[in-house]
């Protein structure tokens, strides 16, 4: 199956600010991403996280994201906490935060710790693509203490588990999520997983590469197999659930 000049379910390797090129507007159910933090940070592959570049950097992601986002679909952005106040304005009104929180933090010295990641999503106008449901909530907590006991190929992995919980809970089934930075693919595992389609880019072969092949080891999960994403079906049709 194709999405423009794309086929689904695949990584490419290669500048997504050229590559998106080749979506066509308004054709996927959830944009989803995790760009360079904008902070200089050294990335394990070479990747020069350029501080001036970033304000640049999200104005482009924003526009793109509403371009090839449906109608009354959603957009994900993760943030560093350090760029928040310099970022938030930019985004279209109506933007939220989602708190990505972590069941374990790294200390830093600062008075209070970072207990959460904040993402930036909004949804564009248009007719709903999500029913609500109570169980479909802004926050979610990962198992970041998973990272302690086991290295990951990528310099900054994301716990598998949240990412689970916003592609099942903010993608209609069978749609199509996009995600512009996917790194080591943990966005793919969690489409695939929860029976979603897949497009995304990498800047590097050797980091996408790793990423097909983690996809392609993920099996297809059974019903009783559902990760702890699925908690929102749980809620369906309980009124006043939390």
């Amino acid at each position: 199956m194709k999405l423009g000049e794309y086929e689904l379910n695949q990584i490419y390797t290669g500048d997504a600010r050229e590559l998106a090129k080749g979506i066509p507007d308004e054709s996927v159910d959830l944009v989803l991403t995790d760009p360079p933090f904008g902070i200089d940070f050294k990335y394990s592959n070479g990747y020069k996280d350029d501080p001036k570049q970033y304000y640049w950097l999200m104005l482009w992601i924003i526009l793109e994201s509403q371009r090839i986002v449906k109608p009354g679909g959603l957009c994900f952005v993760f943030q560093a906490m350090l760029k928040l106040n310099e970022t938030f304005h930019l985004f279209p009104d109506g933007k939220r935060i989602f708190s990505a929180c972590k069941n374990f933090t790294q200390f830093r010295p600062t008075a209070v710790q970072y207990g959460f990641d904040p993402v930036i999503f909004w949804q564009k106008e248009g007719e709903s693509l999500i029913k609500p449901v109570a169980g479909k909530r802004d926050w979610h907590i990962g198992n970041t203490a998973l990272y302690v006991t086991q290295k990951s190929s990528h310099s900054c992995p994301r716990p598998l588990n949240t990412i689970e919980f916003i592609v099942e809970n903010f993608c209609p089934e069978n749609g199509v999520v996009c995600d512009f930075f996917i790194g080591s693919g943990t966005t793919a595992v969690a489409a695939k997983e929860t029976k979603r389609s897949f497009i995304g880019f990498e800047i590097d072969e050797e980091t996408a590469q790793k990423a097909r092949q983690r996809v392609l080891e993920t099996p297809e999960l059974l019903p009783f197999m559902y990760p702890d994403s699925y908690q929102g079906k749980l809620f369906e049709g309980i009124e006043g659930s939390v």
